[in-house]
């Protein structure tokens, strides 16, 4: 009997489009001294765990093993995580989504709807006491707290399991706290709804109503015998859903954020650093004009540092608008017929670059990915670098032509890689721009290269 050659179709559905055992979702702790990803053991398994990589040693190990943690149970995930999953087009399975710390020394995920931690450093995870289904938990910057939403309602337990209670609970069946709405998480790429502060004693709260929202009835042809969901879909020209924003204390203090909500409805950023208060980006329903806003974290008064309108549209980009530690706004610009980065009122990059995203910002310079401007040759189209950028010039940190991204924290840059000489990304840990670590990737070979 000869056995059929597996397909490409099959292997490509098989290993989520060659990306199952890839690394992804990277974390630097400040001091540079781990990297945390998460990586499935093979190209054909869904379910990731939590890794830590030691730079200095350069040995890696488990953090958190969702098989372990579940006992080998499957996984059970309530409609609210299932839809949070389709609109950030997420198709894996164990630890899909993790949030540490200020120090990154603990990490919190959700597994099948409960509340579990992981000690980063001694490589140890526990599940704490919550009232499920978990949804989103981040620690608080100081390690003393975890936040998280579960039917609606933001929550707060300790990070030893003490002291779970509710800051804010819906009203309503269609009210809920801290969590990003259909049109944020799907059109915008802001796929939270709540920021702690940087001392660690309130938050920024959405509040998301979707009453105006119309309802769709949605049937699942797999099986037929099942009676259609109700389900909230803002189509294009009717009701959008109503988004507010508190400050909340851990004191149960609060405050309602106040800006022209009828003229700029979508909350598209939030950014909260030491270096200044927090930061909002608000745009018309027309994406055609925006806000930077200031918040008073104390009234919720707003005032505006920026604004922004453009005949045709608005994008919005990755990691801005956030402040410098020197307190500047960055920003990126549609200028002289470029999109350049913006520090302060001086622009740094100029027509030989787009900018694209904004990767990370440090007291001596900004890492970004830009493609190539009006003044770059042929062989460059379609590329994506990574530079850092000051005062002083623009730096090339990838060299390679391809694709490129990163992370940063201190001096420690982890580099990912997609060339065309080789399938899948690689991905290099930097020190000082020196090579000191891999990364290595479980997942399948394509068997064909576009080269």
């Amino acid at each position: 009997m000869t056995t059929e050659p597996d397909s490409f179709p099959r292997r490509h559905a098989r290993t989520q489009r060659f990306t199952l055992g890839a690394p992804r979702s990277f974390t630097v702790a400040p001091d540079g001294s781990r990297v945390v990803f998460l990586r499935s053991s093979s190209g054909t398994d869904r379910a990731s765990a939590l890794w830590v990589l030691d730079t200095e040693e350069g040995g890696e190990r488990v953090a958190a093993d969702p098989r372990a943690l579940l006992g080998g149970a499957s996984e059970d995930l309530s409609p609210e995580e299932r839809a949070r999953r389709e609109r950030s087009r997420e198709g894996g399975a164990g630890i899909v989504g993790y949030a540490t710390d200020g120090a990154v020394e603990l990490a919190s995920f959700a597994l099948s709807g409960r509340l579990f931690a992981a000690e980063l450093r001694a490589g140890t995870a526990r599940e704490l006491p919550a009232s499920g289904p978990v949804i989103d938990p981040r620690p608080s910057p100081d390690g003393r707290h975890i936040a998280y939403v579960a039917r609606g309602a933001l929550r707060v337990v300790g990070a030893e399991g003490d002291g779970d209670r509710s800051l804010a609970e819906p009203d309503s069946e269609n009210v809920s706290y801290g969590l990003a709405e259909f049109i944020a998480a799907e059109e915008m790429a802001r796929t939270r709804g709540f920021w702690w502060a940087p001392e660690s004693d309130r938050l920024l709260v959405a509040r998301v109503d979707d009453t105006p929202v119309r309802r769709w009835w949605i049937s699942d042809p797999a099986h037929p015998e099942r009676e259609p969901q109700r389900v909230p879909y803002p189509a294009a020209g009717t009701g959008n859903a109503d988004v507010r924003l508190f400050v909340m204390g851990l004191d149960g203090t609060r405050a309602e954020v106040a800006w022209d909500r009828a003229r700029y409805p979508y909350l598209a950023r939030v950014h909260w650093s030491g270096a200044g208060a927090p930061l909002l980006l608000v745009q018309a329903r027309d994406q055609r004009s925006q806000l930077i806003l200031a918040v008073d974290p104390e009234s919720g008064t707003t005032r505006m540092v920026h604004a922004d309108e453009d005949r045709t549209w608005l994008d919005l980009f990755p990691g801005v608008p956030c402040w410098s530690p020197a307190g500047q706004l960055v920003r990126i610009a549609d200028e002289g017929g470029a999109r350049v980065l913006a520090v302060g009122e001086r622009p740094l990059t100029g027509a030989q670059l787009h900018v694209r995203a904004v990767l990370d910002v440090s007291e001596h310079d900004v890492l970004v990915s830009a493609s190539a401007g009006e003044e770059a040759v042929d062989a460059e189209t379609g590329q994506v670098h990574v530079y850092r950028v000051n005062e002083l010039g623009v730096e090339r940190v990838s060299q390679e032509p391809g694709v490129h991204a990163a992370v940063r924290a201190g001096d420690v840059t982890v580099l990912v890689s997609a060339t065309l000489d080789r399938p899948g990304s690689r991905v290099r840990v930097l020190r000082d721009g020196k090579l000191t670590a891999t990364v290595p990737s479980y997942a399948e070979d394509p068997g064909m290269s576009p080269a």
